[in-house]
């Protein structure tokens, strides 16, 4: 199973203890929030952190909720333009373009 670009390791016994739990938990049900409130509930395949680990999210129970596909990207998405957004500007200006130069 690929990781991705994951900052931090997958616990031990992810795979074969942790996300099984977690989907059963919530019964393969995608718990992403809606605005009408209540859960998404489509079916879940994916498990992720509610707080991110790379933000000190714990690796605890309380902390994981299973997502369908399309919740999972959005919040992956959300959280890495996020990251992006907070990095600190370039160390040197941007050069000329050449066609412009004397």
């Amino acid at each position: 199973m690929s990781q991705g670009r994951r900052s931090v390791p997958l616990p031990k016994g992810w795979s074969r203890h942790t996300r099984p739990r977690i989907l059963r938990r919530d019964k393969h049900a995608c718990q992403w929030p809606v605005v009408t409130g209540g859960i998404c509930g489509e079916p879940a395949n994916q498990v992720d952190h509610k707080i991110p680990a790379h933000l000190g999210g714990p690796e605890t129970d309380d902390n994981y909720w299973a997502l369908c596909e399309w919740h999972h990207n959005q919040k992956t998405a959300r959280e890495a333009s996020a990251v992006a957004h907070a990095r600190p500007p370039r160390a040197r200006p941007a050069q000329p373009h050449p066609g412009l130069l004397p």
